[in-house]
């Protein structure tokens, strides 16, 4: 598998990138989204809040870099059988269907006239969703029972992505690839 990532420390071969110590909050896929993929996500699939990113191109991890020193391409894993998955066909889960449509079902299912006019009070109740980072059991004890079974529906991030192996192939050319490893050593791709 020859996934790439952007990096700012351009000027070593070789980078290690060890696992994150604590949740690291999304950039770009709004807290709720974040939230309710961490509450749907399956078993052995890696957590995004500990994972590092890549993509199949390299010109698409030049793109979506903050600070885009130098490409590196992933070599290796430890533990090797870290969960690795693939979002075929979207390069950035930023732009996965999820991002647009959660608040919008979450809202339609509150009750979007009834949601708008609770107090603040209320509204407190619910808030929190849109908090950063929250737990998986964070989630479903402010899930509301009469829309859980909804919003678990709505949710389509995992029917859609591919579990991978580091030494399987990739689900297409285009996907964003996201790796929950203990250590991922990375080489600068020279020419890049």
């Amino acid at each position: 598998m020859k996934i790439y990532r952007a990096e700012s420390t351009g000027t070593n071969d070789e980078v290690i990138k060890k696992k994150y110590s604590t949740r690291r909050a999304p950039l770009n896929v709004p807290y709720l989204v974040d939230n309710l993929w961490e509450w749907t996500r399956p078993e052995g699939y890696p957590n995004r809040r500990y994972s590092i990113f890549a993509t199949p191109s390299r010109k698409t991890a030049a793109e979506s870099a903050y600070v885009p020193d130098a490409i590196y391409e992933v070599c290796s894993l430890t533990p090797s059988k870290a969960p690795i998955v693939q979002i075929p066909g979207i390069e950035d889960a930023k732009f996965h269907q999820d991002c647009r449509e959660l608040q919008r079902k979450l809202l339609e299912l509150l009750g979007r006239e009834k949601w708008t006019e609770m107090s603040l009070g209320e509204k407190k109740e619910l808030a929190p969703l849109w908090s950063p980072c929250l737990l998986k059991e964070e989630v479903e004890a402010l899930m509301p029972p009469e829309i859980r079974e909804g919003m678990l529906n709505a949710v389509t991030l995992w029917k859609g992505v591919k579990l991978l192996t580091f030494d399987g192939g990739l689900a297409d050319e285009v996907g964003e690839v996201f790796i929950e490893a203990d250590e991922v050593i990375l080489r600068r791709v020279r020419g890049a």
